[in-house]
């Protein structure tokens, strides 16, 4: 179906000043090291920043696909801002351009935030999730309509190793109970939240949207981030939605992301070792391997 880009900068970078060539004239190229799923371009132009991004197979392909789709979904239902995200094509080749959202990631400001920018952060990460969960199910488009489950499922298949599903579990029983469901983000940690003057700028990467337990985005967000900050977020989401959290939902789900992303590393490691992994994520996959290795 399609060919795909290689690390080779010369030519993204043709391919780049090819697409701006009627809108903008580009002043500098640099490539983002941590991109996982595609090669990952932060271009200048001299009227606006955009970010460019070129998959490396076939699946990360139609994730990036089902990003553009979800960001064009929901634009006018969060008011949080998320990427104007064009889908593109070169040789029949796909890759994606938006406008860069002013901001960097929580992630690497978790540790130096004060605590009225802590508070305001997690006020509006909880009214973000409250917009989201809140989207009738039956207004997402068929294409784009999958379990969460279901999608890691898929997303385990491109590991090419061994892989146990059951850890999986958890997740899909939680799926099983229509009244909790709700579309999520899928992916929600402190790295795709984009931060500027203390407040949220920007959500990014709805790869893994989909349709699941609410719980889902809290237990990915607790899985990554320290318990004080997840805490608080919790806290926060239940006063902005006035309901209760179930917190072994919440455990659970972070427990089955640990897997996904113990195993999602292993795979980059051995088919993308270009890839500058964080260290927090080797760090936290190596504790997982020697729990794994424990229970056999």
């Amino acid at each position: 179906m399609y060919n795909f880009f290689s690390p080779n900068e010369t030519e993204l970078r043709a391919v780049i000043g090819e697409t701006l060539q009627h809108e903008d004239n580009v002043k500098s190229v640099q490539l983002i090291q941590t991109g996982w799923t595609n090669i990952t371009m932060d271009v200048e132009g001299e009227i606006k920043n955009y970010i460019f991004r070129f998959p490396r197979n076939l699946f990360f392909a139609q994730m990036m696909i089902k990003d553009c789709a979800f960001c064009q979904f929901l634009h006018d239902k969060v008011s949080i801002p998320i990427p104007d995200m064009k889908l593109k094509q070169n040789k029949n080749r796909p890759f994606s351009v938006h406008t860069k959202i002013k901001g960097v990631s929580l992630l690497s400001q978790m540790e130096n935030l004060s605590a009225s920018e802590e508070c305001a952060i997690l006020k509006d990460l909880s009214v973000f999730l409250s917009q989201l969960h809140a989207i009738p199910l039956n207004t997402l488009q068929d294409e784009i309509k999958e379990s969460l489950s279901d999608f890691l499922d898929n997303l385990a298949i491109v590991h090419k190793g061994d892989y146990n599903f059951a850890y999986h579990t958890p997740l899909r029983e939680m799926e099983k109970e229509p009244l909790n469901l709700a579309i999520v983000h899928g992916d929600f940690h402190p790295g795709n939240v984009l931060i500027n003057d203390g407040r949220v700028s920007g959500i990014i990467d709805f790869a893994f949207a989909s349709i699941s337990d609410k719980h889902a985005d809290l237990g990915r967000f607790f899985g990554r981030s320290n318990p004080l900050l997840a805490g608080a977020l919790i806290e926060s989401y239940q006063n902005q939605t006035k309901t209760t959290c179930d917190l072994k939902k919440i455990h659970e789900v972070a427990d089955v992301f640990k897997y996904v992303e113990y195993k999602y590393v292993q795979y980059m490691q051995a088919f993308h070792p270009e890839i500058n992994i964080p260290l927090s994520v080797l760090q936290m996959a190596q504790e997982q391997q020697e729990q794994y290795m424990q229970t056999v």
